[in-house]
């Protein structure tokens, strides 16, 4: 394939820019013992992937949902979250070479906030989205086109990349028909990876922020083979 250096990078933000995991399962183990409910790993299967945390509170507490995302909420400790190896030194590189930053997220926005102040406080964001900022969440195309809703440049797979980890963020980019990029091996459907590796455009598979580095800095502002 062809890829050129973007203008514009959308990034997810948990299991992207920071290693949120050990801190959300935290929480959510008290939550689940707070409403008796069997722990994290018994109670997952519940879960819808395409929906919010927030959304599947209501799949898993049922009744109780509202009191219990507002207990999660109250125990959810942002301090213990830390930056992804390497994603530092991306978003510098992409600072150095003028590319715009976004973050589009399904997570509360207080605690998004907050993860950000404390893992990336150096990168200069243009726009932040949380859950419920746009009319839809992703996977659908809403907040990327609210995040970019003044971007001088056209709205393509050329231009914007979408940096992320999981279905509902590869799924996000292809419905706003912009560059699916997955970092890590979160997506496990293989007959997935394998038909969106020959969809258009193909989706750019990394292992993490090294090698998305080392990616970027071979780009120039004309085509190269990929």
């Amino acid at each position: 394939m062809n890829l050129i250096k973007p203008k514009a990078i959308i990034f997810d933000w948990d299991s992207t820019l920071a290693n949120t995991r050990p801190t959300v399962i935290k929480a959510l183990e008290q939550t689940l013992s707070r409403f008796n409910k069997e722990p994290w790993e018994k109670t997952k299967k519940l879960r819808i992937p395409m929906l919010s945390l927030k959304d599947n509170f209501s799949q898993i507490f049922e009744k109780d949902s509202h009191a219990a995302y507002q207990y999660y909420l109250s125990v959810y400790e942002p301090e213990l979250s830390v930056p992804t190896e390497g994603s530092q030194k991306f978003l510098k590189t992409c600072k150095d070479k003028n590319i715009a930053l976004y973050i589009v997220s399904n997570k509360e926005r207080s605690l998004l906030l907050k993860e950000i102040k404390l893992c990336h406080p150096h990168t200069t964001f243009a726009d932040i989205l949380a859950h419920g900022d746009a009319k839809e969440n992703k996977p659908s195309a809403a907040p990327i086109k609210k995040a970019l809703k003044d971007a001088i440049f056209p709205i393509n797979p050329e231009n914007v990349w979408l940096v992320g980890d999981s279905l509902p963020d590869t799924e996000c980019a292809y419905n706003a028909n912009i560059q699916p990029i997955l970092i890590g091996h979160n997506i496990e459907d293989e007959a997935y990876l394998k038909e969106k590796r020959k969809a258009t455009p193909p989706l750019i598979e990394t292992d993490n922020f090294n090698q998305l580095t080392l990616l970027l800095n071979d780009l120039t502002d004309s085509h190269i083979n990929f």
